[in-house]
């Protein structure tokens, strides 16, 4: 276990081109903000897993590829870019590792990619927000975001575990998820 997570913590910290805060540095799966998704996916791949009505008015488009052989890291990967943009620039990356009956792992996780990136952020902003995750009424799944203020964006660790009722019902598995976001994308949020 302990080899897996320092071969985690290697890989994320190679693929960034110099310990900079510029938030278009970094790369999950080999990809990073303001390369274009055609780069990597058809218009077709794109499409098909497009999140639909994910936010409240049309400005962003999400989309999340779950599971694909390519990932090495990540169990899933999702994207945000403008929807009018026709080269589709990412503006947002988000790399998800899923602890499925195992919060323990995801804590663990999060701890350890805090202290990676705390030595590469020294001068950066660090916040920590904790509470009750919106999406589940009953007030019993919880999230931890730990954010990064950089000069172009943020990047968050965040942990989301769900309660039992939302695993049940909706299948929604604990996750660790580590993401990058200009910051015209963060405003926007």
């Amino acid at each position: 276990k302990k080899l897996s997570t320092y071969l985690f913590l290697i890989f994320f910290s190679f693929q960034t081109s110099s310990l900079g805060e510029d938030i278009s540095d970094f790369q999950i799966e080999d990809m990073s903000i303001g390369d274009s998704l055609l780069d990597y996916f058809s218009k077709k791949e794109i499409k098909d897993n497009t999140n639909i009505n994910y936010y409240t008015n049309n400005k962003y488009t999400s989309v999340e590829f779950f599971g694909l052989p390519a990932f090495k890291i990540y169990d899933t990967v999702g994207f945000n870019y403008k929807t009018d943009d026709k080269k589709y620039i990412i503006v947002a990356i988000a790399g998800v590792l899923f602890c499925e009956k195992n919060i323990e792992k995801c804590n663990k996780k999060q701890k350890e990619i805090d202290l990676e990136l705390s030595k590469m952020f020294k001068k950066s902003q660090r916040e920590v927000e904790k509470g009750k995750h919106s999406a589940d009424k009953s007030g019993k799944s919880t999230f931890s975001h730990i954010n990064y203020w950089l000069i172009s964006g943020v990047v968050t660790i965040s942990l989301i575990d769900w309660s039992e009722e939302i695993t049940n019902e909706k299948r929604w598995i604990d996750n660790v998820r580590v993401s990058f976001a200009t910051k015209e994308f963060n405003n926007f949020l």
